[in-house]
């Protein structure tokens, strides 16, 4: 399948034969020349049939051929194409083989678009051709017609003139293709039956003047034009002819070197002097593809094999990226494999180590359990390990508000029990009667709460004890706002207030009489917390 993309079949067309040709990239392989009869048909089907699926490229020397040169409003896309269909619908209505050139754009100020309007206007001469490639299902490409490639020749050769009668001696006849500025703008074919070699210079010339006459009527050139021939010379037959026409027409005639022109495209000069049309197929073959005039219909075998085409080469891709893929991960897998196989190996290793280390280790007397059990108590123990810092903070910012009132003394401890007693009182006045007793908090070591004993007096005290004890409250009832305090307990007024109590002392010497120091005690107690808690609240235990 390979290599039959690589080949292309091209075939040329005339009245009365048509010329095959199998090439090999842009190298001619073979060519047979098949005549326009039953016989040379039946033949033609089996040459196709060697060639199943070899792209074929049809090229068309006909003398029913038309051109009209039109210019169409500048249009782009869809417009364009509806503009286009229904100028060829007006000039070539009944034509299946037609085609919309374009030529160029214009340069005036609408600068509209010129187009050439080809067609075939009788192609019954090619019809059982057309019949055989059909009935073989054999993928056509396209439908030319000769001179469009012909002026590829004026192209490569380099003619710069700018109105060019382009005459080629081909195996159907005399082809006379007018350019105007290297642009096909109108081909005549004349057949040359019984023309004598004494003749040919005045054939020529007959036949010439016939195409001006036509060029003239067509308004394609105006009558001071000036035309230069161009005879493509396979021997020096055509520099005669191009001469006896200098000197009778007074036009310019020069000829052009056919052969060397052909060695250069590789193709053998024998075969063009023998079949002249083998060097416009060689063209097409080196991709000088013209416009298509065949319709869709003609060339569906074609588009189908390059979908299908497309197709295998999509897959193609998508298997070869799969493989690609599959082979990363594989290698990607296999890398992996080794990373896992280096980590066993070097964990057994450390194993290894490991076990020769502890071989050397010196035996304990104490289980691993009971080491466990040490560890984790050790670690509740530092976790609850806490300082009398807490407290002061709290004591601080409730005795920064009562200036009168003096710190005498403060003890700290931790316990689980709210109903622990101060060990050490100091001095101190009576207890409080009216002091509330407090519930044993449940016995939970995990949970230590702060507790403080506070002996305080009342700075400068005067004997007023409704201004004492109203210290003392307000004292109290901050110390019970804080958020870290649980409980506030007065366990020693600064007067006692006992009914039972004596009155001692005398009113006429108040003076010089010692007033007793206006002393309470307090227990205050804080929330229960952890170190967790204290880091939570912002303050450092």
């Amino acid at each position: 399948m390979m290599f039959a993309n690589s080949q292309k079949l091209i075939l040329c067309v005339t009245n009365t034969s048509l010329i095959a040709g199998l090439w090999h990239g842009t190298r001619l392989q073979s060519y047979t020349v098949f005549k326009n009869q039953d016989q040379d048909h039946t033949a033609f089907s089996q040459y196709l049939a060697q060639y199943r699926n070899v792209n074929i490229y049809l090229i068309v020397d006909a003398i029913e051929e038309d051109y009209k040169v039109e210019s169409l409003p500048h249009t782009t896309g869809g417009a364009r194409r509806e503009i286009v269909d229904r100028k060829l619908n007006q000039f070539n209505r009944n034509s299946t083989y037609r085609v919309a050139h374009f030529i160029n754009r214009a340069t005036d100020k609408r600068k509209d678009d010129n187009f050439l309007f080809i067609a075939l206007n009788n192609a019954d001469f090619m019809q059982s051709w057309m019949d055989v490639i059909q009935a073989a299902h054999a993928p056509l490409v396209g439908v030319y017609l000769l001179p469009m490639i012909s002026q590829v020749v004026v192209r490569q050769m380099k003619l710069m003139a700018p109105n060019i009668l382009l005459c080629e001696r081909l195996s159907s006849g005399l082809r006379q293709t007018y350019l105007h500025n290297g642009r096909l703008r109108m081909s005549r074919l004349v057949p040359m039956e019984d023309i004598k070699p004494n003749q040919l210079a005045y054939f020529y010339m007959v036949e010439i003047e016939k195409t001006r006459l036509y060029l003239l009527s067509q308004r394609l050139i105006a009558g001071e034009t000036a035309l230069q021939m161009v005879l493509p010379a396979f021997d020096s037959t055509h520099d005669e002819i191009a001469k006896s026409i200098s000197q009778d027409q007074g036009v310019e005639c020069k000829t052009v070197d056919i052969l060397s022109y052909a060695k250069n495209n590789n193709i053998d000069q024998e075969a063009v002097k023998k079949y002249p049309e083998l060097l416009h197929m060689q063209l097409l073959a080196n991709g000088n593809v013209p416009d298509n005039l065949a319709p869709a219909s003609f060339t569906k075998t074609h588009n189908l094999n390059n979908i299908c085409r497309n197709i295998y080469i999509a897959t193609a891709c998508i298997v070869a990226a799969g493989i690609l893929l599959a082979g990363f991960y594989l290698w990607q897998g296999h890398q992996q494999k080794n990373q896992i196989n280096n980590m066993i190996v070097q964990t057994q290793q450390q194993l290894q180590q490991y076990e020769t280390v502890a071989q050397n280790f010196p035996t304990t007397p104490i289980p691993s359990n009971d080491l466990k059990i040490a560890v984790e108590i050790a670690q509740t123990i530092k976790n609850n390990d806490q300082s009398p810092r807490q407290l002061m903070q709290v004591l601080s910012s409730a005795f920064e508000a009562s200036p009168e009132i003096a710190l005498n003394r403060m003890r700290w401890m931790l316990s689980n029990q709210i109903d622990v007693k101060d060990e050490d009182g100091g001095q101190v006045a009576a207890v409080n009667p009216n002091a509330q007793p407090v519930a044993t908090a449940v016995s939970d070591p995990t949970k230590l709460m702060q507790i403080g004993f506070i002996n305080a007096e009342i700075k400068g005290f005067t004997g007023d004890y409704r201004a004492a004890l109203a210290s003392v409250s307000r004292l109290v009832a901050r110390l019970r706002e804080n958020a870290l305090v649980e409980q506030v307990v007065v366990l020693q007024e600064p007067v006692n207030v006992s009914s039972l109590a004596n009155l001692q002392g005398s009113t006429t010497d108040e003076g010089t009489t010692e007033r007793t120091p206006a002393i309470f005690k307090l227990k205050v107690v804080l929330k229960p917390t952890n170190t967790a808690n204290l880091a939570g609240n912002g303050v450092t235990p």
